[in-house]
């Protein structure tokens, strides 16, 4: 079997889609015009001004997207861990109570490049991409909201392609949107990020499974009401 190889996917769609959803608020007057997309940080994707409050909002083009990632770090000691420069150590105590580094270190045995060498290459990013295959688990979709939730400022809506816009945990600004209630899945991965560069790094994250859609949306396809009045 050749080697699993990272797959150039060009202009991050991603991105494009969280720019589509503030292009759409900005012309209806619910955002203003300075705000800009967060892109790949750890900044909320946008703004909502609603009724004199201002709120921030999640945006992800599909189900396919992550919806909350943590960095894990590995030493010869304690292996993999999760990385204590995480901007959602909450989170971290959350995702302890599930024991899926217990997990992780039972199935991922070997001694990854990235952390043995100063310089990596090419060969050593695929190496680990095919010595650490993805483990997943089943979960529910609350673990989503706590993680949206925790966050500084934190998250209480999230509007996603194709299945529109959703409350988390609180509805609060009283909009009246759905709750986001699905099945999630626990990933653990190695994820590459720049391939020219060989930037790659281990993570855990939450990915949507599977999703009522919401009766609700910035995009207002299939009928469904713009959240915003």
């Amino acid at each position: 079997m050749s080697p699993r190889r990272s797959i150039s996917t060009g202009d991050n769609v991603g991105i494009r889609y969280e720019q589509h959803i503030n292009q759409l608020l900005k012309n209806k007057g619910f955002q203003p015009k300075t705000i800009i997309s967060a892109g790949a940080t750890d900044s909320p994707n946008g703004f909502v001004n609603h009724q004199s409050i201002q709120f921030p909002i999640e945006i992800k083009k599909d189900l396919s997207a992550d919806f909350a990632q943590i960095e894990l770090n590995w030493d010869i000691n304690k292996r993999f861990y999760y990385s204590k420069r995480s901007k959602n150590n909450e989170f971290i105590s959350i995702l302890s109570k599930e024991k899926f580094l217990d997990e992780i270190n039972t199935r991922w045995k070997g001694v990854p490049r990235k952390f043995a060498k100063n310089v990596l290459t090419t060969n050593d990013r695929h190496r680990d991409l095919d010595e650490f295959p993805d483990i997943k688990r089943e979960i529910a979709a609350n673990l989503i909201e706590q993680f949206y939730n925790l966050k500084s400022p934190p998250i209480y809506y999230i509007q996603i392609g194709g299945y529109g816009f959703f409350y988390m945990g609180k509805d609060i600004a009283g909009l009246g949107a759905p709750r986001l209630i699905g099945k999630g899945i626990l990933r653990a991965r190695v994820k590459t990020r720049n391939s020219r560069k060989n930037q790659y790094g281990f993570l855990v994250a939450i990915k949507l499974r599977s999703l009522k859609p919401s009766t609700h949306d910035i995009e207002e396809k299939n009928g469904r009401a713009f959240p915003f009045k």
